[in-house]
């Protein structure tokens, strides 16, 4: 019994050896093929023959100068004498006795303290111990999906948008996997327990490591220009998955439908257009802001109208209209719709009827004269100058 133990024991060893051996090697192998690595590597070899070279030297003028007081030694001696004067060790076991030679032995010493004491720790550090450390964090990175994964959201980089909508997602119990170019940022995400993969955006293995073809939705959240270039890769491995585009521009818009996606949402444009129907100047009325079939779904800011100060069923509106609240927005805050629902000012009932309900209800607000008091749109990116745009069509 005690001897198959032994040999259990013996064969464990066995295994983590050849697995230690392994990483080593693929360790060894990352950090070779990297150019930059390559390039370090040269710079610390030429170092390091430049410190033997000048170690030899002094090893044959420590001989020439024994020799000249009648001393005598081997030339491993030599080596000897030089490593422990240039290492500050100085064990004096073997000295000049002239001045040339007390005067060599304090050029060595100083040598040694410059090449072995300060250049060469920075030098082994910066070219090799660095980009080792480096290779590591980089190889911590996983290169793919489990072959299990299926129903899965791509998202191609971890913004604030791909961030809330990984915990969305983690919520409703659908996985999520990220993509990051960088291995050493992928490193980090992986550490946070963010699932990510690191690959190239434009390179198909890429996205078949991902498993798209398996996924239920890809996410595309870069530049225009990257968008199109992903979504042409993608199409290139599959044409059923579905691709959602966040488009930075509304020209990009068609470019990047054309090129293969299944829906392209300006985000900036869709908020600009929403905060410029919030702004209750000119005459009061709906903006739609989605439709399912023919039902009609729309907000409808109060301020400067008589229904502020009212319930929902006070208000009428299903009696004069058809249409129904479903909802009201309270400062930032989507809250449900009841009839006994106080409405302020500051409201914005949430509705839903057909076209016809919505323009009936326009009409009934014409009466009211047009709040004509400027905007002040603070901000001159994206997101205002669109805001600006929408609110010069409307007159404003």
């Amino acid at each position: 019994m005690p001897s198959a133990l032994a040999a259990g024991d013996a064969r464990l060893g066995a295994v983590r050896w050849s697995l230690g051996m392994k990483f080593a090697f693929s360790q060894i192998y990352y950090l070779l093929r990297q150019r930059d690595v390559r390039r370090n590597l040269r710079v610390l070899l030429s170092y390091l023959a430049v410190l033997v070279a000048t170690i030899t030297v002094y090893s044959v003028v420590f001989h020439l100068i024994m020799r000249a007081e009648g001393q005598g030694h081997s030339w491993l001696t030599g080596f000897y004498w030089t490593l422990t004067v240039m290492s500050t060790l100085g064990f004096g076991d073997i000295t000049f006795h002239s001045d040339l030679g007390r005067g060599f032995s304090i050029l060595v010493l100083l040598t040694g303290i410059v090449m072995l004491l300060i250049v060469l720790p920075f030098t082994f550090i910066r070219f090799f111990y660095a980009p080792w450390l480096e290779a590591q964090v980089r190889m911590r990175a996983p290169r793919r999906v489990s072959d299990d994964l299926r129903d899965h959201v791509i998202l191609c980089r971890y913004d604030s948008v791909a961030r809330d909508l990984g915990a969305r997602l983690t919520r409703e119990g659908i996985p999520y996997c990220v993509i990051e170019p960088d291995p050493v940022a992928a490193a980090e995400l992986h550490a946070d327990g963010v699932p990510v993969i690191t690959g190239p955006w434009d390179l198909g293995a890429t996205y078949e490591a991902m498993g798209v073809s398996r996924a239920r939705l890809v996410l595309a959240n870069l530049g225009d220009a990257e968008n199109t270039n992903i979504t042409l890769t993608i199409r290139e491995l599959d044409a059923d998955v579905p691709i959602a585009c966040i488009a930075e521009h509304t020209d990009s818009v068609d470019v990047l439908e054309l090129s293969g996606a299944s829906q392209v949402l300006a985000l900036k444009h869709d908020l600009a257009e929403q905060l410029a129907a919030r702004i209750a100047v000119g005459t009061p009325q709906a903006h739609r802001i989605g439709h399912y079939k023919d039902v009609v779904i729309a907000e409808f800011p109060l301020y400067h109208t008589s229904l502020s100060g009212r319930t929902i069923r006070d208000t009428k509106l299903r009696e004069l209209t058809g249409l129904n609240v479903v909802g009201v927005w309270e400062r930032g805050k989507l809250l449900p719709a009841g009839p006994d629902t106080l409405l302020s000012k500051n409201s914005v009932p949430v509705i839903v009827g057909t076209e016809d309900q919505m323009t009936e209800l326009d009409a009934l607000f014409v009466i009211y004269t047009p709040n004509e008091n400027p905007v002040v749109v603070i901000g001159g990116g994206k997101v205002g100058c669109a805001t600006a745009r929408a609110l010069r069509k409307r007159g404003i």
